[in-house]
Formats: structure tokens, sequence, C-alpha cells
């Protein structure tokens, strides 16, 4: 709880401030508020400032630059229905909504605020959601309205002019299976007052580790059967030829051979050899099986985990039309995962060489054979063969919004400094025991306790990454000049960055030292020229339509100048319908961590080997790859959206579709699976033994020469109020007029400025989502979402001159040809429930011969959020007071306890694809409870008297016995 004292100290010294009187605005940006809307105040604190309708030149406050409507409209009750406690977590809600098949980088939407540009996403990622007025989810075209690629999706975020909370919250969440637990705890203050704004969040995490031998996991040996009472083998079979070893090896021993009856290449050592020289009869009891009891111990499958963080931001106005910002936070993470026992074995003097095993002579005291024979054990030293991962990132931004006549700019900025340090356990050096037993020392019992003195634990791997990232980006928005059908919308910014990476790492006693570093300046501008204006009577039997123009130069220190043109047409024949139309071709260069990351080496991964079919224990080399070279990509996309029903009705459905084309010259990817055609393509990125083993895969990022991808992604959002109304009590008028909490989008002052000047993006209307359908007090809410995405192409050619690998037939690289996203929320008097589920189409891998196929089956997976409202409960706030403001929840990951099937044309499972490998956590249940603690009395606009703090009704007194 000291975390939750510490922000509500900061938050008491904030409230003792005096409240700074809002900017004055235009008249017509004043707030027309109806009776009704002030009847319904004493229900909820900030009702009014969410009921208030504020429209300016038609338009609501917040709203974006430009004429293109969002995609997808939330109110106030709608975000309820999610049952979020954070904007981070609606985020992650509302994925399927906000994918995009046009991203470069991780997908993650453009976030703006009231329709501005913010310092960074730390900003606003722990904003409750109920200081949200209007959600927005617009299409990527919006994206270059406010200097940005037009491959992000955009959201914005409307606040309500005036929020005061903390919020607090901590939750334990555990798996069905058991045998892991994360806890978390997590303290917010936020504060609104007009364009003032305050946030203060801390929250920390820690998850316990989870280890293979806590779920069903089998191994078998893929090259030495280790054990920890060990196993003995006969030595390896030589090519006659060359000499070298081979994948056979000689019986152990003619005398256990003719015990047996038949020949004996593997035994597991008796205990009886733990306190002296065992019989060949001990050795003859379980011949032939290799023990491997020990093959899963000390092996996580999920690391053990803390993470840590301070987020702070500030947003005051300057002067009457603008604003600033500044915000900073620091994140530290440290992660340690088990990576098994170590084997006894030696270190040769040439890494590249193999390990030096141990030979027990057949004159040793200590063995029962006639000839020499190898042992293969683990030592108990779990802490030899461990990776700890500690990093700290730390963040300054600040970001300024305003106008200067009819021309809105902003200026944003930041640096981050982040550091991680990862050490690598090796093992141990057994060099001392493996003398002593080749000398037939009889102080020293091969099969016995191991003297210490006799191991060293080697110097570990040490990977170590420092980067610094600086950037500047300035963006004016406005129009150029008027035309018929209405203002030319431009967008111009210039932007500036720096970025340093320094590596060192060490891997087997090799030291390697990377820096890299890029400097970069960047020119963007959009042009948007309208068309036809139905409104405006510019030939209105086209309904409305734009063309817009854009493109971008980007100079590179290290990768030289890189350039993106696009162009596309916004066109809504009639209301409800829009089209859109959209080609991008741009240059893009990897990033400094894809080229300069440090080498880090993991031993004893499962990986599947597709040439083989065998699934073995090999060493995987991760890190930047410094041969990278910058890709091309061209992406079309054309668009549909329509809302079939009227604006009067109480159901609100929208209905998309989108279809892209891309295509990408040198694309850059991670290292897919070990297929033929993989190692072909990059047969220096394989190696094996002599006897064809998988012995290491370096997979750090490569090129390849071309990819291309088709897709289809259609789907609905609906939305629709049910139940009574509460009588007496008027609701949200929703028909079809503006959405609540309007005003200011083109007003003047700090909430806008003049109007006019639309950005540089696209135009048009149609399709636009408003506030429709919502509940009147006493009614739920009901939600439904429904996408469908379909790959009609994905192709890659690897080298040029290999044939075209086809990832929908099986190629290197395949996925699911289908996938469908539902969602589905329910939200009443405080109650509600949120459904997500997804499925995914099966698919095939090709292996080296078809009998190496791997299918992998489709799979349903479903997640479950309850939560409920305590304060719609008058009973218990009468009772516990203290419940006020307080929710509970119970999430349920993996509902089902679903994982995929994955097996070859026999119908076996390999290994690596084992079910509880694949997905170890499986399903959690996650409890948490929030406290949010707002005002004493609801805040009211300037000019209205607030009313009485809602209180719950008395209980009623028990009539008095007549007399």
């Amino acid at each position: 709880m000291t975390l939750s004292f510490l922000i509500l100290g900061m938050a008491a010294a904030l409230d003792g401030a005096p409240e700074v009187a809002p900017a004055q605005q235009d008249p017509a940006a004043q707030v027309q508020r109806t009776p009704q809307q002030a009847a319904r105040a004493d229900a909820d604190p900030y009702a009014a400032e969410v009921e208030a309708v504020e429209v300016v030149a038609g338009k609501p406050r917040g709203s974006v630059e430009g004429d293109i409507k969002p995609d997808l409209t939330l109110n106030p009750a709608q975000i309820r229905a999610y049952g979020a406690g954070s904007i981070s977590e609606l985020l992650a809600f509302l994925e399927p909504q906000l994918r995009t098949s046009q991203s470069r980088g991780d997908g993650q939407p453009v976030m703006l605020v009231n329709g501005r540009r913010i310092s960074g996403f730390q900003e606003i990622r722990d904003i409750p959601p109920e200081a949200i007025e209007r959600f927005e989810i617009l299409p990527e075209e919006v994206s270059l309205t406010y200097g940005y690629r037009a491959d992000q999706r955009v959201v914005n975020i409307v606040l309500r002019r005036r929020f005061r909370a903390l919020t607090t919250e901590a939750g334990v969440k555990v798996p069905t299976a058991g045998d892991r637990t994360s806890t978390d705890l997590q303290s917010t203050f936020f504060r609104v007052q007009g364009d003032n704004r305050w946030l203060f969040n801390g929250k920390v995490s820690h998850d316990t580790a989870l280890f293979e031998d806590d779920r069903n996991i089998v191994r078998t040996p893929s090259g030495q059967p280790y054990d920890l009472t060990g196993n003995v083998t006969g030595m390896p079979l030589l090519d006659p030829v060359t000499g070298e070893p081979t994948r056979g090896v000689a019986p152990i021993d003619p005398n256990l051979t003719a015990l047996v009856g038949a020949p004996v290449t593997v035994a597991p050592v008796p205990t009886s050899a733990l306190g002296g020289r065992p019989s060949l009869a001990d050795f003859a009891t379980g011949a032939g099986t290799a023990a491997t009891d020990d093959l899963t111990a000390w092996r996580s499958l999920a690391p053990r985990s803390t993470t840590a963080s301070l987020t702070g931001a500030v947003t005051r106005p300057l002067g009457k039309s603008s604003m600033a910002t500044i915000s900073g936070g620091f994140d530290d993470s440290s992660t340690l995962s088990y990576l098994g026992l170590p084997g006894v074995r030696g270190l040769p003097s040439d890494p590249n060489d193999p390990d030096i095993h141990v030979v027990v002579p057949a004159g040793s005291p200590f063995s029962p054979f006639s000839q020499n024979v190898e042992l293969y054990r683990y030592a108990d030293d779990y802490v030899s063969m461990t990776r700890k991962v500690d990093t700290q990132k730390a963040t300054v931004s600040a970001a300024a919004n305003g106008r200067i006549k009819d021309w809105r700019w902003s200026a944003t900025g930041g640096y981050v400094y982040s550091t991680s340090d990862t050490t690598t356990g090796r093992g141990l050096d057994a060099a001392a025991f493996i003398a002593a037993v080749a000398a037939g020392d009889p102080a020293v019992n091969p099969f016995g306790n191991i003297p210490s003195n006799l191991l060293a634990r080697v110097s570990p791997d040490t990977a170590k990454s420092t980067s610094n990232v600086a950037n500047a980006e300035v963006v004016f928005v406005g129009n150029l000049l008027q035309a018929p059908a209405g203002g030319v919308s431009t967008t111009f910014k210039v932007g500036a960055d720096t970025q340093t990476q320094d590596s060192h790492s060490t891997r087997q006693g090799v030291v390697v030292d990377r820096d890299i570093s890029r400097t970069s300046g960047n020119l963007q501008a959009s042009l948007n020229v309208p068309i036809a204006d139905r409104d405006r009577g510019v030939l209105p039997m086209l309904g409305d339509l734009s063309v817009n123009f854009n493109g971008q130069y980007e100079q590179l220190s290290d990768f030289g100048g890189l350039t993106t043109l696009g162009g596309g047409a916004n066109w809504s024949p009639i209301s409800p319908l829009s089209f859109l139309v959209s080609y991008t071709t741009e240059d893009g260069a990897p990033s400094p961590s894809q080229l300069n990351d440090p080498i880090l080496s993991t031993p004893n991964v499962s990986i599947y080997d597709f040439v083989t079919g065998r699934t073995v224990l090999a060493t995987r080399i991760e890190g930047g790859n410094p041969d990278l070279v910058s890709d091309s990509r061209q992406v079309v996309k054309l668009s549909v959206n329509i809302r079939p029903l009227p604006k009067d009705a109480k159901t609100n459905l929208q209905i998309s579709a989108n279809y892209t084309a891309t295509r990408i010259d040198d694309s850059i990817n991670s290292f897919p699976a070990v297929t033929a055609d993989i190692e072909r393509a990059f047969p220096d990125r394989i190696v094996r033994d002599a006897s064809g083993r998988l012995i290491s895969v370096d997979s750090r990022p490569v090129n390849y020469a071309k990819s291309q991808q088709e897709q289809i992604r259609w789907g609905f959002n609906l939305s629709r109020p049910f139940g009574k109304p509460r009588a007496g009590v008027p609701g949200f008028q929703f028909g079809g007029g503006p959405p609540p909490g309007g005003g200011g989008g083109g007003g003047r002052g700090p909430e806008g400025g003049p109007g006019g000047g639309g950005g540089g993006g696209f135009r048009g209307g149609g399709g636009g989502g408003g506030f429709r359908g919502g509940p009147r007090p006493g009614q739920g809410q009901l939600q439904v979402s429904l996408y469908h995405t379909w790959k009609l192409k994905d192709e890659v050619t690897i080298r040029d001159g290999l044939p075209v690998i086809d990832r929908l037939d099986g190629g290197s690289g395949a996925g699911p040809e289908h996938e469908v996203q539902l969602q589905v929320g329910v939200f009443k008097s405080g109650m509600g429930a949120f459904l997500n589920g997804s499925w995914r189409s099966g698919y095939r891998l090709n292996g080296a011969t078809a009998q190496q196929d791997l299918l992998f089956g489709d799979q349903s997976t479903f997640s479950l959020n309850l939560f409920a409202d305590l304060s719609s409960r008058p009973d218990l706030l009468r009772a516990h007071p203290w419940l006020r403001g307080s929710r509970v929840q119970l999430q349920a990951q993996n509902l089902f306890d679903t994982r995929q099937d994955v097996h070859d044309r026999l119908g076996v499972t390999p290994q690596a694809y084992q079910p509880d490998y694949r997905d170890p956590i499986g399903r959690t249940v996650r409890i948490s409870f929030r406290k949010l603690i707002g005002p004493s009395r609801p805040v009211q606009p300037p000019g209205q008297r607030p009313p009485p703090a809602p209180t719950p009704p008395p209980a009623q007194q028990p009539a008095p016995p007549p007399r």
C-alpha cells in the first residue's frame, strides 16, 4: 500500500492548489444544457460534463482535423461494457478493431487526445476509462493529417472537461493447472480541469517461474542421454575412411551382451554404483533404455520476473490558444530463466570442437566392463545454467499544440535511454574430474558424488546493450487555399532524430564490441483536394469526393535517402456509405536494434529439425545482423464502410470491409523454422555435426528477396440498449444529432482556436461514427463485433533464382489462412460481462518429405471478463460505505484451456510441439479489486450550481408497535 499512499500524497498536494478558471470561449462554443440534462447530474458526478453538447462548425469538441469520420465511436456506457481499468487495457480489448495489415512496425495506433498529438503513450496509458467522454477509432489515412505514415490506425480520446480520481488496483492471477502465481499492484492519480491535466502512476508486478516438470513435458535424449545418476554407452564408431565419429556407438561390453542376450549400447547407472564397484548384472537391469528422469529438471517454461514503473505527466495551457505537456517515466524489469542442469563434460581448447566426454577406462577400480565406456551424467548445479536479464528504460518527452491564425501547429520531442544486461550460464568444466577418472584414481568414483574441487563453473556469456534515442518534430496543419468544394487542406512536417546503440557481448570467451549511430532528418507533406461536396452543392450528384497526395523524404546517415509517395481518394456517394482507395510506395531501413543487438547464445533449446524429422536440444543464436539492407514496399488498399440503419434507430450497426495487397522487396524477417528451403537459402546459419545432428541455429533477422501478401478483412460492430428506461429520468438523446461532449474542435481558445483548417489527410463523409443507440438511465448496453480475415495470397522468394515459397501451401513460415474474432459485451446496473473469442484455421508446414510434414490443427480460444461495480448496490453502500467506487473483477483467459494440436502424417506430435511446451500457462484466472476515489461532490461547469452529493437512500425503519 506504500505505492498508493505515495500517489495519494501527490494528489493531495495538487488538490490543495486553487482551481484555475478556464479560458474564455467563443459564444458559439458555450455549453447548451437542457433541464433534462441537468436532472441526471445527481446520478453521476461527471454526467453533466458528458451530456453537454458543444458543437462548432458542425464538429464535436475534440474531433480530429479533416473530414474523415471515425470507423467506430464509443460513448462512456459502451466503454464501461469492456470492464477495462486503464486506456492500455482498453486498447488490448479493442485489438480486433485496431488491427491493420499496413503497419511496418508493431502495429500500435497513433494516439491523440482531444484531436491533438501527445508527447508519448506513457502520457495516457494509465488514464482510467471513467475519464473518457468519447473514444474514436479512425482509418490509417487520418495519420497523414498528423504527420505520421499512413500505416497505423488512429485513436482519438476525448477526455471529460473535469475529472479527478485516485484509482488503486490489486490483482492475483494463477493458471488453473497450478504452479505459478502472478501478482500486480498499481495506483494512479489523474485530474482534468479544462486544459490542465495531471497524471501520476506507479505499478509493480511479479511472476513466479514455471518449470517443465510442473507440466506434462516429455523429453528423450536428442544427443547424449543425460541423467543425474548417469548412463553409460559404448564408444563411438569411427568412419573407416576419415576416422571421424559416426552417429552409431559400439556395444558396451560383449559380456553384457551375452548376459542380456542382445547387444547393449546404453545402460543406466545402478544405484549400487554410488557406493562402490557395481557388478555387470547390476547394469543388466534396465539395459538398453537410458535413464532420462532429469531431462526436464530445472528447465523453466516461463521465467521468474519482476517489473516496476513510475510515470508522470503534466499538461498546462500556454496563453489562449496553446497548451504544452511534459511527461516522463522509468521502467525496470528483471527476469530469471532456468536452462536445465549442466552436463559433466570438459571444454575443448577450440570452441568449435566438440565437448570432451567422461571416459571410464576398462581398468578403473569402479568399472565392471572389459572395455572403455563413455559416461553421461548431470551435475546438480542448476545455478550454473541460468539466464538473468535486467533492463531499465528512462523516458522524457514533451508536446506543444496551438494555432497561428488559421493554422494549427504541434511540436513534439523526446529522449529515451535504455540499457539491457544479460548473463547466461555455460555450465561446468569437469576437465579435472575427467582426468582423474581416466587415470583410474581410486579416490574418484565416476558414478558417485563428484568432489567440488574437480568441477569449475565456466565463465558465463554476457551481453550488454545501451541505447540513446532523441527526436523532435514540428507539424503544421491548415487550409492552403479555398476551392469550390471546400478548403484544400495541407499538412507539413519536419523532423529529426538521432540514435546510438552500443553493444558488448562475450560468447565462449570471444569478445565482440559493436557500435552504431544514426542521425536522420525528414520532410513530409500531404495535400487534400475536395472535388465534390453535397452540402455545398458542388457536383452533388457525386456526393462527397476528395483526393489526396502525400510524400516524404528521409535522409539517414547510414542508409542514405529514403522516399515515400502515396495518393488516394475518399468517396461518399450517399451519407451512410463511403469508399476509400489508397496507394503507397515507401522505403524503410532496418532499426538499430535489428542491426546491432548484442549476440545471445541460448543452449539446450528444443528445436524441431524438419530435415531429419527429429526434435533436438540445440543452441539458438540471437542478436542483430549488421548485413541487413533497407526494404521497399508497395501497398494498395480498398475499403468500404456502411451504416445501413437510420440515424434514429436504437441499434447502431456498422459494416466494413478492407482489401489490402502488399509487395515488399528485400523484406526484413525473423529467422523461420529450420526447413529444407531455409537451409538451402541460408546454409551458413545451420550447423550440424558429422552425423547430421543439428547443433546450432543462427536465428538473427534476414532479408528475403521478395514477399507478396493479399488479404480481405471484413466485419461489423453492433451496439444496442436493452431494458426499460428509469421513469422520470431523461437520458442521452442520441438520435441523429452530434455526439455529446461537443464543441471546440474548431472553436477558439484552449479547446481549439479559429475554426476551419482541416488537415492534410483525406476528406469525406459517410460511415462516420457518433453516439448512436446509447442507453438511457436504467437500461443496459449490448455490444457485438465480428471480424473475419482471409489471406488470399502469401508468397515469399528467399533468394533470386530459388523457387517461390507459397505459405498458404505449407511453405516455410506458413500460418492460418482464416481468422475469426468475436467480441460480445453486456453491461447493466454496474454489472458487466465481456467475451472475447478467436478461431484460427489449421495449416500445414512442409517437411523434407511428405511423411515429415507437420499438420497444425485449427484452434478456438475464448476469454471471459466479469466485473461488478459495487457502487451500484445501495444496500452494500449502507452497510459498507468504504465500498463506494469499488469494483471486483474476475478474468478467465483461454476459458476452455484449448491448445493447438500439432502432429505429423502418422499422428505423432514432435517434442518441440507438445501442447504444454507451446502453451505452458494454459487457462488462467485473475481476481482483482479496484478502488476509485473521486471528488466528494459532483463537479459542474462554471456558472452551474452543483447538486448535492449522491447518497444511498436511508434504510426504512420498522413502524413502531401500536400502543
